[in-house]
């Protein structure tokens, strides 16, 4: 039993909210806005960038949210249960892709990716499909 449940919710926390808003921050500092009028769907660049960058936080904070007051409270078991959080999981999981559309309005401002990018995304593609096999095999 956790005996001082306010602290154990918030244990370690600091450091990685601190962590997400200093990369967020660096990273908003290294993308130049102001030279880049590309747009994909009606929706610039910097929409898509801030968009992209807002839905991992909003992620984390929920998973944080949600197993942290579980595990000292039972909240989620008490009010939307095991399906609702997975429902809002897998909704805001599927709002990450909106990366791709970054992707599309940004393409090539960096440079033109070559056979090395195109082999290393692919490299990097893999553990993410099996990463989709795992959560299918073991969360239905």
């Amino acid at each position: 039993m956790i005996e001082n449940k306010l602290h154990f919710f918030f244990k370690n926390q600091i450091w990685h909210i601190g962590g997400l808003i200093l990369l967020f921050y660096v990273s908003c500092q290294m993308v130049d806005f102001e030279n880049n009028s590309n747009t994909f769907l009606g929706i610039s660049v910097k929409n898509w960038f801030l968009f992209s960058m807002m839905t991992p936080l909003i992620h984390q904070g929920y998973v944080w949210l949600c197993w942290r007051s579980e595990l000292c409270w039972k909240t989620i078991s008490r009010t939307i249960g095991f399906k609702g959080y997975v429902l809002i999981f897998f909704i805001v999981s599927i709002l990450r892709f909106s990366s791709v559309g970054l992707c599309f309005a940004d393409y090539g401002t960096w440079y033109t990716p070559g056979w090395i990018a195109w082999s290393i995304s692919v490299l990097i593609f893999i553990p993410f499909v099996y990463t989709m096999y795992s959560v299918k095999k073991y969360f239905g």
